[in-house]
């Protein structure tokens, strides 16, 4: 499972900065004060059920993991998207929270307000607070909590509305003062601010969005070779956000092909297609919710290529994460839009918070898929996915330290650069060898932990 992958990943690296062991989720104060800690730095993960050792110590059960998200959504404001999940292992299952750093700080807990200072929580001395509250202060408002103009209650996809509230409070415990009151649910997912309509408010549910705001429109390319003329078909769809990712999920269903293997001893072909859907849908669903919604002249787009498909979309990569960090299962999770991203989350639509890419990279991997590519291009962020192997594509040109490498380092094995120079590198550069490894993570034998001279490369169970 992806997920047991994914929670495995973490136990393995222990505590640091932005990971907490905790042995019990009873002891929610102590969670508590960890998760308003790191709404205020860089985000983090505290893990409940473990020891120190970073060893699953079988207290974790999902009545906990529901009480604990109870717990923190009524003692921690302001209110913001983070998830309490019950994650199974190879050994006994955790309780697992996961926070984004914060939009809206200071956020505070039980009346204080707590930091994060390596791998400790402090309650936040007077200096640090001044600074939370001044940094808030200074802040432009986001694109997506200014007003909408012309955008007022009736144009309000109710029917929209009320499928997100219902998924809401059925499958993620969200509890609505009063859902029958349109304004007030509105107000309680901060998408009604002063009395008017949030920018939010529209990408989501407005009924004509486009009309109000022509940069959230999504356009959908087939092309059947890479000269950008030769196109099959070409779409421009509009609507809530919601509605533009089920059209963009039918389009790609629509052109992308089904491969069929015949195996030995068997009549009955298997087929799949070239493309994991899961994968599509979650790069389509980061595009959508981290956007430049801002960017008049942006948009997402989305390219289907004979042999790769693209996913392109207004903005940047937050300060601090290069598209290698994505890749990494305790990367920092930046929210662009976080008032999207948490009804999102709350459709069911974002189902961990800072899973997204890594999910992505694990999926392509175990499909023996090259890892997919994220690039800062131009004004916006592509996210490549390469077709699966096949007929139609040659396998990887690797030279023999490399396939000297595979052939010996065994599956969960990790090695960094200077190990690889003196095994296998036959005297090459330092610089050499991380060409090398960078090549084999691309081609997903190999899985990048780290950064620095402490990088390790780990082998994954891929094959060439």
């Amino acid at each position: 499972m992806i997920a047991s992958n994914f929670t495995a990943r973490l136990l393995a690296e222990g505590e640091s900065q932005r990971i907490e062991f905790k042995n019990s989720a009873e002891q929610m104060d102590a969670i508590g004060r960890n998760v308003c800690a790191f709404l205020n730095t860089d985000g983090g993960i505290v893990m409940a059920g473990v020891g120190e050792d970073g060893i699953p110590n079988e207290t974790a059960s999902p009545e906990q993991a529901e009480r604990l998200g109870e717990y923190l959504r009524e003692k921690i404001t302001p209110r913001v998207l983070y998830d309490v999940s019950f994650d199974e292992t190879d050994g006994p299952p955790v309780i697992t929270v996961a926070v984004p750093a914060g939009p809206d700080r200071p956020y505070v807990f039980e009346g204080a307000v707590y930091v994060r200072v390596g791998t400790s929580t402090h309650a936040a001395t007077a200096p640090v607070l001044r600074s939370l509250v001044e940094g808030s202060r200074e802040s432009p408002a986001r694109w997506e909590r200014r007003p909408s103009m012309g955008f007022d209650i009736d144009d309000v996809n109710q029917s929209l509305l009320d499928e997100t509230v219902q998924r809401a409070q059925d499958r993620r415990g969200y509890r609505f003062d009063n859902r029958s009151d349109v304004p007030a649910t509105l107000m309680q997912l901060s998408l009604l601010q002063s009395g008017q309509l949030t920018n939010a408010a529209d990408v989501l549910f407005g009924r004509n969005v486009a009309t109000r705001h022509p940069q959230t429109r999504l356009r959908a390319v087939c092309y059947s070779s890479d000269r950008a003329h030769d196109f099959l078909d070409e779409q421009l769809y509009e609507g809530p956000a919601f509605r533009l990712l089920d059209d963009a999920m039918a389009f790609l269903k629509r052109h992308t092909p089904i491969e069929a293997e015949f195996r030995a001893g068997q009549l009955a072909r298997d087929s799949r297609p070239r493309y994991p859907f899961n994968s599509l849908r979650e790069g389509l669903v980061n595009a959508l919710v981290h956007r430049d919604y801002a960017a008049f002249s942006g948009s997402v787009s989305l390219s289907i290529y004979p042999d790769r498909i693209e996913i392109w979309n207004s903005g940047r990569l937050p300060r601090g994460i290069s598209p290698r960090d994505l890749l990494l299962a305790s990367h920092p999770s930046i929210l662009v839009n976080p008032d999207i991203g948490h009804v999102f989350y709350l459709h069911e639509l974002m189902e961990r918070v800072g899973r997204g890419t890594y999910k992505i990279a694990q999926e392509c991997q175990s499909l023996g898929m090259r890892v997919p590519e994220w690039k800062n291009v131009g004004s916006g962020v592509r996210l490549t996915l390469f077709a699966g192997r096949g007929d139609h594509r040659a396998a990887p040109d690797l030279n023999d330290r490399q396939r000297d490498l595979l052939a010996n380092l065994g599956s969960g094995e990790r090695i960094r650069v200077p190990e690889y120079v003196e095994r296998f590198g036959h005297g090459i550069t330092a610089r050499q060898a991380r060409r090398d490894l960078s090549d084999l993570e691309g081609y997903g034998f190999l899985v990048r932990h780290g950064a620095g001279p402490k990088t390790a490369y780990e082998r994954t169970d891929q094959r060439p």
